[in-house]
This record gives structure tokens, C-alpha cells and sequence, in this order.
């Protein structure tokens, strides 16, 4: 069974969450003075970010030909799903 095509989408996702906390962690950090972690949080917020954005436009093309190939599949006639391509097994 071949793979659905969010898991091409899942790289990105972590990054995005793993920004989303060095934003946090550099947030909650600045009203303390905690001038470190400040600059860590905001050091990781930024190069995850960019992360995200590589990923999400490295993956975008093939993950929009996933959807429409599932597309394809699920509005076909259901003879038609018989051959099926097969991944590659070794």
C-alpha cells in the first residue's frame, strides 16, 4: 500500500512546532532578563522557520501530485483499481 501523501508534509510540521517553541521559550524568557535564553529561542525560532519553509517548498509538488493522484484513483470506475501501481519490493 503505497503512503498517503501528508507524510511528505511531515517534516515541515516539525518544524514549524519546533519554531513555534523557540518563539515561546524567547518570549517567556525576555521579561526575566534571561538575555541566553532570549538569544537561543530566538536563534532557533529563525533557522526553524526557515527549516519549515525549504521543506514545505521542497515537498509541495510532490504532495499536490499525491492528492490528485488519490483524486484520480477515487473518482475512477472501481474495475479500474485493480491494477494498481505497486511499490517496489525488495
Amino acid at each position: 500500500m503505497s503512503r498517503h501523501p501528508v507524510v511528505l508534509m511531515v517534516p515541515a510540521a516539525l518544524c514549524v512546532l519546533l519554531a513555534s517553541f523557540c518563539l515561546g521559550l524567547a518570549l517567556f524568557a525576555n521579561p526575566r532578563d534571561a538575555d541566553t535564553f532570549v538569544l537561543l529561542g530566538a536563534a532557533g525560532a529563525l533557522f526553524f522557520g526557515c527549516r519549515a519553509v525549504t521543506e514545505t517548498r521542497q515537498a509541495w509538488r510532490p504532495f499536490t501530485a499525491g492528492l490528485a493522484c488519490r483524486r484520480a484513483l477515487r473518482h475512477s470506475a472501481p474495475l479500474t483499481r485493480i491494477n494498481l501501481p505497486k511499490d517496489d519490493i525488495r
